[in-house]
């Protein structure tokens, strides 16, 4: 179709009274027009196929569980993580605008040199008129571009955004769950730990962790643990990893004033509840359930 169109004009400058010199001059100039007109087709055409390559590329991003990448060919690929994927979104999105640009620069510098062209020849001002034709279709063409190009960049830092805001939830998931860890270990110990201490009746009574009900003229007390114990008086152990309580002097024997459950011990207590040689727990939860405070007193 360019040929014929060429061709027509070279008829109709042929039936034109000139000379040779100005027929092939102007030839050449219908030529020179017909290039600009390719080269500013072609440059259209890359910039449209290019801004499709990035729609998908960042379409990808959006919908992919995977981990994609830059290939040789620009296509993504499978070992990117989903933040270096965005980055080379990014530059392609930067690389285009850079394009596209370029293209509008040489659009008109094209338009310009056009104009020189015919500056010099009447008969070829209605070839300049379509040109400029061309050149309106192409200027709108590139500025729908522009737009997409904008879209583009708008998607991409939504998704940027997104991925912050992705990192600062895990970051805050990360530091609750910690936290919960924490709290955890810190309950188990709470759970676990429970106290004990061994003495004498006047050094128990002079701590205040014991005092002494009933009987008559200073006869017939019984001591009993004091309403409120201080953990500080006391011995703390890990009721899981402590099974045995040496008593402070061997072949005295001890009396439990607290609640604990004596059919947990391996060996009971006699018949007046005294205990010697120490304590040895085979069912530590059933012994420490009914009181974490174990009072033991010299009989």
């Amino acid at each position: 179709m360019r040929k014929l169109a060429m061709f027509a004009a070279v008829l109709a400058l042929a039936a034109c009274d000139r000379s040779k010199p100005e027929l092939e001059k102007t030839l050449v100039q219908v030529q020179q027009i017909s290039a600009e007109k390719d080269s500013l087709l072609k440059d259209v055409m890359q910039t449209s196929e290019f801004i499709a390559e990035v729609n998908t590329e960042l379409a990808k991003v959006r919908s992919r569980n995977g981990k994609p990448t830059v290939g040789k060919s620009g296509e993504l690929e499978s070992n990117l993580s989903p933040a270096q994927a965005r980055e080379a979104i990014r530059i392609r999105v930067k690389e285009l605008t850079g394009r596209l640009n370029e293209s509008e620069s040489r659009l008109a510098a094209s338009r310009k040199r056009v104009s020189d062209i015919t500056a010099a020849n009447a008969g070829l001002t209605q070839q300049l008129a379509a040109y400029d034709s061309t050149i309106a279709a192409f200027k709108k063409i590139m500025d729908n571009q522009k737009a997409e190009i904008a879209t583009l960049t708008d998607q991409v830092n939504a998704l940027t955004g997104e991925n912050t805001q992705l990192k600062s939830d895990k970051v805050q998931l990360v530091s609750e769950k910690a936290n919960l860890s924490a709290d955890k270990d810190k309950l188990i110990v709470e759970q676990n730990t429970v106290y004990y201490v061994i003495g004498t009746k006047d050094e128990l009574l002079k701590k205040h962790i014991i005092e002494q009900t009933g009987g008559a003229l200073g006869l017939g007390k019984t001591q009993v643990p004091a309403r409120d114990l201080n953990a500080g008086d006391f011995t703390s152990i890990d009721m899981t990893k402590v099974s045995e309580i040496p008593f402070p002097a061997a072949g005295v024997a001890y009396r439990i004033i607290t609640r604990q459950d004596v059919t947990a011990l391996e060996t009971a207590p006699d018949k007046a509840g005294r205990i010697k040689g120490g304590l040895k727990i085979k069912d530590p939860t059933r012994f420490w359930g009914a009181s974490k405070y174990l009072i033991l007193i010299q009989s």
